[in-house]
C-alpha cells in the first residue's frame, strides 16, 4: 500500500474534530489531513443538533479540498458512510446497513453519524467530513436509549479504537479516491447496504416533511422516491425517517 502523505493527528479531547480541522486548515493543513479524538466537549450533528461524545467513541474528521464541480463533493458524504461501514466490518465482523445518506445502523439503531461541512480559508474551498462512531459505550442517556447503539453493546467486548481509526483512514482514502474518479463499484456496494430502498419514509427538507416511498438510489447517490400523488422525484439533500 502506498504510504500516506497527509498526517493523522490525535488528541485525547477537543471541542469538535470538524472545528479542529478548520483551525488546522487555517494553519496550512493539507488535503487528506485527519484529526481524531477520544472525546468531544462540543460535538455537533446535522441541522445544528448536539452530538453526544463521551469517552469510548471514535470522533474523527477528514480534511478535503473541495472539487471544482460542487456536484462531485455530494458524492463524498455517501462515500464516507460506506467507508465507515467497511471499517466497522473489518474490526468487528459486523455488517452495518446505511440509512440514506450516511447514517450507519445496527439492529435498527444508530451506530454512526456523519457531518460534512464546507468552509473556506482565503481562496481555498475545503470540506470537513466528521464521523462519530459509538464504539465502547456501555450505556447511553435515557433520551438515546433505543435510538443509539455501540459495538460494545452488540459484541459484549471492547473494540480497539486506534485500530478502528486506522481502518477508517484506509477505507476513507480508498472511498474518496473512488468517488473522485467516479468508480461504479462504490455505488454498487452502497446500494447493497442501503436500508432505505423499498421503504415508506418521511422526507425532512427545509423544515417541512413529506411522505414518500423510496424506489432506489440513483447513479449520483440521490434518492429516487415516489410521492403519494404518484409523481416521482430525486432527493439530493435533507434527511429521511424510516416509517
Amino acid at each position: 500500500m502506498e504510504e500516506r502523505k497527509a498526517p493523522v493527528l490525535f488528541a485525547p479531547e477537543t471541542d469538535s474534530t470538524n472545528l479542529a480541522l478548520r483551525r488546522l486548515a487555517a494553519d496550512g493543513a493539507v488535503d487528506g489531513t485527519v484529526f481524531w479524538a477520544a472525546r468531544q466537549s462540543a460535538g455537533r450533528g446535522r441541522l445544528g443538533r448536539s452530538f453526544a461524545s463521551p469517552e469510548g467513541g471514535l470522533y474523527y474528521s477528514l480534511l478535503l479540498d473541495a472539487a471544482d464541480d460542487p456536484a462531485r463533493d455530494l458524492l463524498l458524504t455517501p462515500a464516507a458512510g460506506l467507508a465507515a461501514a467497511r471499517a466497522v466490518e473489518r474490526v468487528s465482523a459486523l455488517r452495518c446497513g446505511i440509512k440514506w445518506p450516511n447514517d450507519l445502523l445496527l439492529g435498527g439503531r444508530k451506530l454512526c453519524g456523519i457531518l460534512a461541512e464546507g468552509f473556506t480559508v482565503g481562496a481555498r474551498r475545503c470540506l470537513a467530513l466528521g464521523i462519530g462512531i459509538n464504539v465502547n459505550t456501555a450505556a447511553f442517556p435515557p433520551e438515546l436509549e433505543g435510538v443509539a447503539v455501540s459495538l460494545w453493546q452488540i459484541t459484549g467486548r471492547e473494540t480497539d479504537i486506534p485500530a478502528l481509526a486506522q481502518a477508517l483512514t484506509e477505507e476513507l482514502d480508498a472511498a474518496v479516491a473512488a468517488a473522485r474518479r467516479g468508480d461504479g463499484a462504490l455505488l454498487a456496494d452502497y446500494r447493497a447496504r442501503c436500508l432505505t430502498v423499498g421503504r415508506h419514509v418521511t422526507l425532512l427538507q427545509n423544515g417541512e416533511s413529506r411522505e414518500a416511498f423510496v424506489l432506489g438510489v440513483s447513479d449520483d447517490f440521490s434518492l429516487a422516491v415516489r410521492l403519494p400523488d404518484g409523481s416521482e422525484e430525486s432527493v439530493r439533500s435533507g434527511e429521511v425517517s424510516i416509517r
